[in-house]
């Protein structure tokens, strides 16, 4: 009778718990994006939806406006639990996983039918080395080109000196060498840090997209801007491997989708960004400069040969660049 007695409640307890709701799954995410942008606006929306074809299985929720500080403490916080996820550029994933590097080396891209054309064998490449390095992102997004804002008026390479502060990404060694080679002071910082060394007077000069730069509000700390598009921008919303597979593979398929989307639709968005700014950065009394072609030849020259010294070095890794390289020549020989 005992035995009886403990093998059905032991019987009840397992279809008790069996029968118990699964709890919410939750990803928390980190974005430099400000509340209210167009970037949130999509992503609140897509975090929503996933939330209802989820049946509130899985929630998404952001941290925006660079609230968990930069990507390296956001990359810290994730390896300790406090988070799940970030978007960030490209290139701050590079101690991650180095192919990340291919879509934000400088003056690799002559415009943005080159990139395009290479995305659909390069976006799989990257994503994968991502996956194999522990992180899971559902789509690249690309940014749009950045341009060169300064204090100072820069149209040559009469105009460049150590008086340039220019923000770098932190851990970016060929920016810093590049910059260097060229004649300007490189000053490494977070993305999140850039707005108040802009305030302060530690750089005075800084790339982003025309867009971005509004967006982040950079563009109230310049008074030019070289139309010269110096490397493409990229983004991605990656969030940890391990993390992602506690969540059911249903519902991970749903996650991928519907976020897949929503940055399709933001990049979308962003071209159409790009070149509205264009004239609000004007309105707003930013000069735009057009800078000396045979100096723009040098330092593309410059650009490419620190490239290629750190490459054959080993101090730089880009796998996938000589690939990346064949094709960009097949595709301009084309065009020719």
């Amino acid at each position: 009778m005992t035995k009886n007695i403990i093998f059905a409640g032991t019987l009840l307890l397992a279809l008790a718990f069996s029968a118990a709701p699964l709890a919410a799954q939750q990803l928390k995410i980190a974005t430099l994006a400000p509340d209210g942008s167009s970037w949130m606006e999509v992503l609140n929306a897509a975090a929503d939806e996933v939330k209802a074809q989820t049946d509130g299985k899985v929630v998404t929720r952001f941290y925006p406006g660079g609230v968990m500080g930069g990507s390296d403490m956001v990359l810290r916080r994730m390896k300790l639990g406090q988070l799940q996820g970030g978007v960030f550029t490209v290139g701050e994933l590079a101690g991650v996983a180095p192919e990340t590097n291919l879509y934000s080396l400088p003056f690799q891209f002559k415009n943005a039918s080159e990139l395009a054309q290479l995305r659909d064998e390069f976006d799989p490449f990257i994503l994968d080395a991502l996956h194999e390095a522990g992180m899971v992102a559902p789509a690249i997004t690309n940014g749009g080109f950045a341009y060169l804002f300064s204090r100072e008026r820069i149209a040559s390479t009469d105009d460049v000196s150590s008086s340039l502060r220019v923000w770098i990404p932190e851990n970016d060694p060929l920016s810093r060498r590049t910059l260097e080679r060229i004649g300007a002071s490189a000053v490494p910082l977070s993305l999140a840090d850039v707005y108040t060394a802009l305030q302060t007077g530690t750089i005075n000069t800084f790339a982003n997209t025309m867009s971005g730069a509004i967006i982040l509000q950079w563009h109230t700390r310049a008074k030019y801007m070289l139309d010269l598009p110096v490397l493409m921008t990229a983004g991605v919303m990656a969030v940890d491997r391990k993390a992602f597979e506690r969540i059911s593979p249903e519902h991970r398929a749903v996650w991928l989708t519907v976020f897949g989307e929503a940055l399709r639709e933001q990049e979308a968005q962003t071209v159409n960004e790009n070149s509205d700014a264009r004239e609000a950065l004007v309105e707003q009394g930013i000069e735009i400069v057009e800078p000396d072609r045979d100096d723009v030849r040098e330092w593309q020259r410059i650009s490419n040969q620190v490239l290629d010294e750190m490459l054959a070095s080993g101090e730089f890794e880009v796998p996938g660049i000589e690939r990346l390289r064949e094709r960009l020549e097949e595709i301009r020989s084309q065009d020719q």
